[in-house]
């Protein structure tokens, strides 16, 4: 069969679960069977009874990763790819807004990771060698990539998987069921507590996934927050000040028309500005309007002393500044 390899693509209807180990990434994937059916497509490597025939075929055979677009585009049917691999792999196919992934404290993943793989695989390292190797160092800061975070269409938390299930039917309108698979049995609801010593190891070894956790768990309040509000959450980040300029970005997920931000300084306004500026190291992300989602402030006699803010007119949500 022939394919168009240029036409349809991002995918109209179709989303990418980034499956981090040890997330509750499977019992979210069984519920996502539920939803998808057969437009449920799996990659979890070329050994995997789980992994796709049809993965399989294009790309760990073949490489041909245009080709699976174009063959995902002609399934007439809800689509979603679910699997092992970092944002980048497959990324270019989906627009951002229909990205899912689930995160989780570093340190309790690592070592959960390392108690399923001694208790299934039959492993006997220790876990102070395990968690030193590269592979299993900062994954989630990995699978993430160069992607800014922000733009994730959807990034829960494991340690609050019905609340993240609550806010993903909301914005997504998934209808996601609760499901709890690959659960150790013997440790249920219970945090792992490592030595001191043990404990120093780990965060040195995730020390940049410990970063990125405590930004998207401030993150998801937010977006939570503004749930329970029946408010709308804007993917946006404002930069740091430079040259009398404040620059940034911020689109609504489920409109095409610009967002309208508001300036504040020191707890005063100091005016609005329409998010239409062209941002093109966005555009490969596929987001909303084309990549016209930027917006910029001339701004004078700052100091670093000065508190700056900058939040959506209709919400008051205040965008995180990019350090």
């Amino acid at each position: 069969m022939e394919f168009d390899l240029v036409a349809r693509l991002p995918l109209e209807n179709a989303y990418l679960f980034v499956h981090i180990p040890k997330t509750a990434g499977t019992s979210f994937r069984d519920s996502l069977e539920r939803i998808f059916g057969e437009g449920l497509y799996c990659d979890y490597g070329l050994d995997e009874a789980t992994t796709s025939p049809a993965v399989i075929e294009y790309i760990h055979k073949r490489k041909a990763y245009p080709e699976f677009g174009a063959f995902l585009a002609e399934q007439k049917q809800l689509i979603c790819l679910s699997g092992h691999y970092p944002i980048k792999k497959y990324g270019p196919f989906f627009y951002s807004k229909h990205i899912i992934m689930f995160v989780r404290d570093p340190i309790q993943r690592t070592i959960s990771q390392y108690e399923h793989i001694r208790r299934v695989e039959g492993a006997t390292e220790s876990l102070e060698s395990f968690c030193s190797k590269p592979a299993h160092m900062n994954l989630q800061t990995r699978n993430i990539g160069r992607m800014p975070f922000s733009l994730i269409g959807f990034i829960g938390l494991q340690e609050f998987y019905r609340e993240s299930l609550q806010l993903l039917r909301s914005q997504l309108g998934l209808q996601v069921q609760e499901s709890f698979l690959n659960i150790n049995e013997q440790r249920p609801a219970v945090k792992y507590q490592p030595d001191s010593e043990l404990l120093a190891l780990l965060e040195k070894n995730n020390e940049q996934d410990l970063m990125l956790y405590k930004k998207l768990n401030a993150l998801f309040k937010q977006r939570y927050e503004l749930f329970t509000k029946g408010q709308p959450y804007m993917h946006g980040v404002a930069n740091v000040l430079s040259n009398n300029r404040l620059t940034g970005w911020v689109f609504n997920p489920s409109s095409e028309e610009p967002v309208e931000v508001t300036l504040w300084v020191n707890g005063k306004e100091q005016g609005q500005a329409l998010a239409n500026d062209y941002r093109h190291m966005l555009r490969e992300w596929n987001v909303n309007r084309q990549a016209y989602v930027g917006f910029e402030f001339s701004v004078k006699n700052l100091s670093t002393h000065d508190h700056i803010e900058c939040r959506v007119s209709e919400t008051n949500q205040l965008l995180p500044t990019l350090n």
